[in-house]
């Protein structure tokens, strides 16, 4: 089930011991819902929510019993008298919309503030799971990343924040599984400019196409002219991507300018660049193949017999 968490995880999201939760759930029934595949309880969203009001209530110094039967009453108004339990929204498969969610921005927000890692990656992998690389990098990942960037403009804290939480990211991308390539095909060739040093969008990009069994080889940060040059010499890609996030200064279209007498020795070698960093590129290095403005756009070019990316369950 998406979204759903184990006890542990749950406590450490929370901020009690395990043993707290167990309590609170034998005497009280404010316990878990959810089932794993393998039976196990797990915490849905809305058991996490009605803890996060139970944590709150003891916090302000409300016994716990008496916490517990406000956040049940509150949650379940056919407790209440003369009152009807609204209908859960139900989603194509037959499951409540919210529990068809991946767990929120806010969950693994409060876990890397927190700087727990392991729950950091281990609501990551869910999300991965559940809805694909692209889905979850546009959707979950992007936007944590952006937050926390934003946050650390703002205040000039949580450096450590952000380092942690794309740590954590690059570790869920690099464990992502798919089926193993085919025989010969050419790979795509994926590259950070010379003085690129944040590789993530490239290494998203990578495990998107793992995901597809596409072939591809991942150069990662600050790769040289030479590097660039002599690879595509060596594997024949069938397009070579250069990600520059900062504006490009000489070297990065020094780059692309050998690269693309590659190609062009070939005329079979596809050149795309990628990222912010070539918005300024003058026209007369523009190139034919053309600009990736996002990880979808990138899985649509680069992957043209696939109709769209993974964004439900199944099929890893």
């Amino acid at each position: 089930m998406s979204g759903t968490l184990s006890p542990g995880a749950a406590a450490r999201l929370l901020g009690v011991a395990p043993s707290t939760l167990r309590s609170w759930d034998r005497r009280y029934g404010v316990g878990p819902h959810g089932r794993s595949p393998g039976g196990h309880r797990r915490y849905t969203p809305e058991d996490m929510d009605r803890l996060r009001e139970l944590c709150r209530l003891v916090g302000e110094g409300v016994p716990p019993a008496d916490a517990a039967r406000r956040v049940l009453a509150e949650d379940d108004p056919a407790a209440l008298p003369g009152s009807t339990p609204p209908a859960p929204r139900a989603t194509g498969d037959g499951a409540p919309a919210s529990l068809r969610n991946a767990p929120t921005l806010r969950s693994v927000n409060h876990a890397a503030m927190r700087l727990d890692a392991e729950l950091v990656e281990e609501l990551l992998e869910d999300v991965f799971t559940e809805r694909g690389v692209v889905a979850a990098w546009e959707e979950l990942a992007m936007p944590l990343l952006y937050g926390m960037g934003r946050k650390w403009e703002a205040s000039k804290q949580y450096v450590e924040v952000e380092h942690l939480l794309s740590w954590c990211v690059s570790s869920v991308l690099r464990r992502v599984q798919g089926p193993t390539p085919g025989g010969g095909g050419r790979p795509v060739l994926l590259a950070c400019g010379p003085h690129e040093t944040h590789s993530l969008p490239m290494e998203a990009l990578a495990a998107a196409l793992r995901e597809a069994g596409e072939p591809h080889r991942m150069l990662g940060p600050c790769t040289p002219v030479e590097a660039v040059t002599a690879a595509a010499r060596r594997s024949a890609p069938r397009a070579v991507v250069v990600w520059c996030q900062g504006a490009a200064p000489g070297a990065e279209l020094a780059l692309l300018a050998t690269v693309r007498a590659v190609s062009d020795s070939t005329l079979t070698t596809r050149l795309l660049t990628a990222g912010p960093g070539w918005g300024g590129l003058p026209e007369a290095m523009r190139l034919r193949d053309g600009h990736l403005s996002s990880l979808g756009e990138a899985f649509r070019v680069l992957v043209p017999h696939t109709a769209a990316p993974r964004t439900g369950p199944g099929g890893r």
